[in-house]
């Protein structure tokens, strides 16, 4: 009978240490790929402006735009989601609770994480919104998590997110 393989099982303590960018999957570490041709950040500061002129615009002083910040969800799991809308937070290290929207920009190497593992994993902790935006066509998936705790999909090109409690943007996609 062959050894059973050692697999490590990490903590954010380890992760703390590293070099380099990665993420944290309960405990297995995964390297993050560089952004494509900067395209990638071209797309992010765009949408991080959007966000913040309706964020403005709303009056919304509870809500902040973060972008590539971790997000710290337990003791052996840490993304760094493409941009985020924390409300009711202090993310100046990084991200300790459930944002309320989550905004993915796919690229090849990422595309099939973003739509599966990302996707199942924002929906478990809740996170009210989750957009993924193709850089090539702009076009976008936007999830809104019904009642029964499950993405379905938002189909008005113009959408009205409630952030928090009495605080609505206007996001046109």
């Amino acid at each position: 009978m062959p050894a059973p393989k050692y697999i490590p099982h990490y903590t954010v303590a380890d992760y703390e240490q590293w070099e380099g960018s990665w993420e944290l999957w309960n405990g297995t570490a995964v390297a993050m790929t560089p952004s494509p041709f900067g395209r990638h950040q071209k797309v992010l500061a765009r949408l991080a402006q959007r966000l913040l002129n309706a964020i403005d615009a709303a009056g919304c002083e509870r809500c902040e735009v973060v972008v590539e910040l971790d997000w710290i969800i337990d003791d052996d799991t840490v993304v760094r989601p493409d941009l985020s809308v924390v409300c009711n937070a202090d993310s100046d290290r990084y991200i300790d609770q459930p944002p309320a929207l989550i905004i993915e920009v796919l690229s090849a190497s990422t595309e099939a994480k973003d739509r599966s593992a990302k996707f199942a994993l924002y929906e478990q902790q809740s996170v009210r919104y989750y957009i993924l935006i193709d850089p090539d066509t702009m076009q976008s998936e936007r999830y809104e998590l019904a009642e029964n705790g499950a993405y379905q999909p938002m189909h008005s090109p113009a959408t009205t997110l409630s952030l928090h409690q009495n605080s609505q943007i206007q996001l046109q996609l």
